[in-house]
């Protein structure tokens, strides 16, 4: 399966990049922004992949995602398990996939998404590859939204 791991306190998300297959292993980037948001999903890549154009076209989708995926917003961290209806997680940090209770392990310890994936890969078999890491950018107030300072 896969590893993804985000810090909502410092608004990034992580993901390692190996898909096994049947008889070989290879390497992808697992994390996709979407509109105002990044997206890092786990599970069967065909099933992640109709996700994540369903999301760039805002389609709707017809079946269950049957994937976990979780969402980093600006106003904290979601997740999409098996459902297409996210829920919002309480608390600063959240892992999903296979290696997820060795990266929510490592995050309760204070290191990062980056190093959570890290540490996870060491113990899940199917966690592995390179790690890739996105920043979400924090909203910019709207113009004319500005406080004025007070002398």
């Amino acid at each position: 399966m896969t590893t993804i791991a985000a810090r909502y306190s410092t608004l990034e998300i992580a993901a390692d990049s190996q898909v096994s297959g049947e008889d070989v292993k290879y390497y992808i980037e697992k994390l996709r922004r979407g509109k105002d948001c990044i997206f890092g999903g786990a599970g069967d890549l065909d099933k992640l992949l109709k996700f994540y154009d369903s999301v760039e076209k805002n389609g709707d989708f017809d079946d269950p995602i049957e994937v976990d995926v979780l969402e980093l917003r600006a106003d904290g961290i979601y997740v999409y398990e098996s459902t297409i209806h996210p829920v919002k997680v309480r608390g600063d940090f959240f892992s999903v996939g296979t290696g997820s209770a060795y990266a929510l392990a490592a995050m309760h310890l204070g290191k990062s998404p980056r190093e959570a994936i890290e540490i996870a890969s060491i113990f899940d078999p199917v966690t592995g590859g390179p790690v890739d890491v996105m920043t979400l950018e924090p909203a910019k107030p709207a113009p004319g939204k500005r406080k004025k300072l007070l002398r």
